[in-house]
């Protein structure tokens, strides 16, 4: 009998977007914030900033393969989404000409980091993977000790960090050498959720504490250094949190449906946000309201579902282009091989 999936993880890709969004729905208010627009600043990126960092420990959990065909999957959907951004962001009049030109090129000209990171990951997976199977457990452990003291205790200490604060493929690929950790040596069997709880919890209030104390000794305006994506705190948040959920059995088909559109959410939310400013209302009137924190926590959650709902139809039409461009790569490596044999 199949073994039923656990959607515990999917669950937690899900929430970690919904975090994301909320981040940057409120980032206009990290310039001006005071009153409860300072407070819900500090406790949403105290919180939400683990989100990163959770999908990309997930992907060192499960392992990362490299295939034509997902690297076709993930480029095709990258180049709808930046060219229907770059044409929204034309629409409200906040991109030009040279950025939808660029659009069609996303993964070179850096439009998203995050997959420009994840790309080179995939491409060099097989490599990464196989250094993961040869080293012994010291030697691993040795390797993560120095890469987070170097790139993650570091900048939270003396705040500089030799990196982009977080954003780049070296703090990734920590990230996914910590998740292959986890499940290679079976650490969530060696914590309870209790103390897995305990640990987020202290951690994040601890996060929030440092962020507030230095945003008020610097003149009250939002500062979040230790909220980083290079910050210690985070990565112990989306450890925990990951290792949390790992434990909790959960089973849903439609989690499971649902967390399949959640990378056209972070793909295509900005530019959903803008339509909604602009067409439906400006929801930016209540940042300086005491019911900010509900308004951006609501307009978030449209805006995950209508990314959500238009790939269901974006998916669609891009697999018939899918493959076509498969047969094409097909013919063109056939063609390759026997130009090769020949000479």
């Amino acid at each position: 009998m199949k073994k039923e999936r656990n959607s515990s993880i999917e669950m937690l890709r899900i929430l970690a977007m919904l975090g994301i969004v909320i981040m940057h729905t409120n980032g206009a208010v990290m310039e001006h914030g005071s009153g409860t627009g300072f407070a819900w600043t500090q406790i949403e990126n105290g919180i939400f900033n683990a989100g990163v960092s959770i999908f990309v420990l997930i992907s060192g959990y499960f392992g990362i393969r490299r295939s034509t065909q997902k690297l076709i999957e993930l480029e095709s959907t990258v180049i709808l989404y930046a060219v229907l951004s770059a044409l929204v962001g034309l629409y409200v009049g906040k991109t030009s000409i040279l950025s939808i030109i660029k659009a069609f090129i996303p993964v070179s000209t850096n439009c998203y980091w995050f997959i420009s990171c994840y790309i080179l990951l995939m491409i060099f997976s097989p490599y990464i993977n196989r250094a993961i199977d040869s080293m012994s457990e010291l030697q691993y452990r040795q390797l993560l000790l120095l890469m987070s003291a170097v790139f993650l205790v570091a900048p939270t200490v003396i705040y500089y960090s030799v990196l982009s604060g977080g954003k780049n493929v070296i703090n990734m690929l920590l990230l996914y050498f910590l998740g292959s950790y986890i499940r290679k040596y079976n650490l969530c069997e060696r914590f309870d959720k209790k103390f897995l709880l305990k640990i987020m919890i202290a951690t994040t209030v601890l996060n929030v504490f440092l962020n507030s104390l230095i945003s008020i000794a610097t003149g009250g305006k939002p500062h979040i250094p230790f909220a980083r994506d290079c910050s210690i705190f985070i990565v112990i948040e989306a450890v925990t949190l990951m290792m949390f959920f790992m434990k909790v059995e959960l089973h849903s088909d439609f989690i499971n449906r649902v967390a399949k559109h959640v990378f056209a959410v972070y793909l295509f939310e900005g530019a959903f946000r803008q339509i909604m400013q602009k067409v439906v209302f400006d929801y930016s009137i209540y940042e300086k309201e005491w019911c900010w924190p509900l308004v951006n926590i609501v307009v978030a959650f449209i805006a995950m579902v209508g990314c959500m709902s238009i790939d269901v139809l974006a998916q669609w039409i891009l697999r018939p282009f899918r493959k076509a461009a498969l047969k094409m790569l097909g013919d063109i490596i056939n063609i390759s091989q026997k130009i090769f044999i020949c000479y």
